[in-house]
């Protein structure tokens, strides 16, 4: 696959979260509005689709289960009993507001952010979730939609993004204490018209990230330069993580809600998951609660 292709025809409202599961050999993602699971085997391109209790945005690892975030929840789903065990809430989080994106820290925690569901208000937090269920909120400015939550290959550069600033935003990260300085914006996507959303960083220390509205997923370099734009089929590629035996296939997620009718005829295979087989693999995702950068 040297473009990109549909893997998995599924027509998600808001396809978000993919994760690549290596004990399985699988691709899991979410289908956020529609409160849905999906997971895609590569081996023989079959897909299975899952009804969630919460609107879950993010996922990882956990000992066999999913950890997902969802709304105001967070919970470890069993895909094999289909089992749902709730292990934390978040209560102060206003009423409108929803779980988003997430990523694993190099100490092993779970790093997410929140987001106002209508995207008007300014409201988003981000916190960091530690075994077996602590949550702590990180100490960063209010954003409007929080998105990619990765780190350098070395643990030392944290990159996220506010989707509605149009901005990805890097830090200086202690991997010892988890302390984040030197905020500044590694790239900014305002001069294309689109919006960065979900990312993944390869071992080269590049960063993937998928562009709302601009049909188009682009690899910076670190120093915050254009490499490379992959162009999409779709508008709304929503995330990417690399998967596969050697990590050397980026699957990235799309979604199909707020286009118009004539838009969705354009683009068929909105909302469909993706692939596209890459040179450089991407940095290994550990467990929740496994340290392993």
């Amino acid at each position: 696959m040297s473009e990109v292709v549909c893997v998995a025809p599924t027509a998600c409202l808001l396809g978000e979260g993919p994760l690549w599961s290596p004990s399985e050999g699988f691709l899991w993602w979410v289908d956020i509005k529609r409160a849905k699971l999906h997971r895609y085997n590569p081996r023989t391109g079959n897909t299975r689709r899952y009804d969630l209790p919460i609107r879950a945005s993010a996922l990882a690892l956990s000992e066999g289960c999913l950890l997902m975030i969802g709304d105001h929840d967070i919970g470890l789903f069993d895909p094999m009993t289909e089992d749902f065990q709730h292990i934390a809430r978040l209560d102060d989080e206003p009423q409108g507001n929803r779980t988003n994106d997430a990523g694993i820290a190099p100490d092993g925690s779970l790093w997410f952010g929140t987001m106002d569901d209508a995207e008007q208000d300014i409201t988003g937090a981000y916190y960091r979730l530690e075994k077996p269920a602590k949550v702590e909120p990180l100490k960063l400015d209010k954003v409007g939609v929080t998105n990619t939550f990765c780190f350098s290959p070395d643990g030392k550069i944290f990159y996220t993004s506010d989707s509605a600033e149009q901005e990805i935003l890097a830090f200086d990260h202690d991997p010892e204490t988890g302390v984040l300085t030197d905020r500044r914006v590694f790239a900014t996507t305002a001069h294309a018209g689109c919006y960065p959303d979900g990312s993944a960083v390869d071992v080269e220390g590049y960063l993937w990230n998928a562009q709302w509205a601009g049909s188009r997923v682009v690899r910076y370099a670190p120093d915050g330069s254009i490499d490379r734009i992959v162009d999409m089929p779709v508008s709304r590629p929503s995330s990417c993580a690399f998967g596969g035996p050697e990590l050397k296939t980026l699957f990235i997620t799309s979604a199909r809600a707020g286009l118009s009718n004539a838009a969705l005829d354009r683009q068929p295979l909105a909302g469909c998951l993706f692939a596209l087989d890459v040179k450089v693999p991407g940095v290994a995702i550990p467990e929740w609660g496994h340290p392993g950068f």
